[in-house]
């Protein structure tokens, strides 16, 4: 009978060699938290008291296990891992180059790009004109390696990028939207929520239709505070985990006092 670690495609681990356990052990004994930097291969041979291709070998079985992950560059090194993306609440910063920071390759792919009448829900929180009521509707799946991801439901003003699914959809829109049209979005207004996915979006991230996963709503404002972009994105749980950093005073409610507290991001 085929494994099921066979099947998905899993890298079978040599658990007896004496420097992956050791430095399973490291991660484990010390606590490290993923994210966090070990050291250099430099650092880590010398602390093992093994070759660097020694530790080369061990390293590449942590890295195929995702206990591990090497990132070059400045701020590179032996990083721990557990396999998820890490992304912070209400960023401007596009998913491949997230991913791309923490060593992780992802691809896009479109699954479908339409143009379409603005539902009630496009008009109002898109703020589009009374005599402009159509959007671009455009789902990609985003890929890490082999493997589902996300998938991205995208509607946009239509008005606002005219030709835009002549584009290379592939590519960040972000990117596409400073480098096409002079569009820079400035600020994003994020919900996250968890809900048992539909056949459609199940069938494209390959799990059980009714499964958990986590969602996010968004709106997107550009430098002239219009709407740009609403978009909701649904990501399979086990693969992503969200941060915030805020730092300051928030409304508690709409009658509280305007002390110190700050003013809604523009929508």
């Amino acid at each position: 009978m085929t494994s099921m670690s066979a099947f998905c495609g899993d890298a079978v681990v040599d658990g007896n060699d004496d420097v992956v356990r050791r430095l399973r052990a490291i991660i484990s004994h010390e606590e490290y938290q993923p994210g966090e930097r070990m050291g250099s291969e430099r650092a880590l041979a010398e602390r093992l008291g093994v070759t660097r291709s020694r530790l080369r070998s061990a390293l590449a079985v942590l890295e195929r296990s995702h206990d591990i992950v090497r990132r070059i560059g400045r701020s590179g090194g032996i990083v721990v891992s557990d396999d998820k993306l890490e992304r912070n609440i209400n960023t401007v910063e596009s998913l491949p180059d997230i991913a791309r920071r923490q060593g992780l390759v992802m691809s896009s792919a479109v699954v479908s790009a339409v143009v379409t009448p603005a539902s009630p829900a496009d008009a109002r929180m898109l703020r589009l004109p009374g005599n402009i009521r159509t959007v671009y509707a455009i789902t990609r799946r985003r890929m890490i390696g082999d493997r589902p991801f996300s998938v991205e439901s995208t509607h946009l003003p239509a008005d606002m990028f005219p030709g835009f699914l002549s584009k290379d959809l592939t590519r960040p829109f972000y990117r596409i939207f400073e480098e096409d049209y002079g569009v820079r979005p400035q600020a994003v207004d994020e919900t996250l929520d968890s809900f048992a996915v539909d056949v459609g979006r199940a069938t494209l991230l390959c799990v059980p239709e009714g499964t958990s996963v986590t969602r996010i709503r968004r709106v997107a404002v550009d430098q002239s505070h219009r709407p740009c972009e609403r978009a909701v994105d649904v990501y399979i749980s086990s693969r992503i985990r969200f941060t915030m950093h805020h730092s300051g005073y928030v409304r508690l409610s709409a009658t509280a006092g305007n002390e110190g507290a700050h003013g809604p991001i523009p929508a």
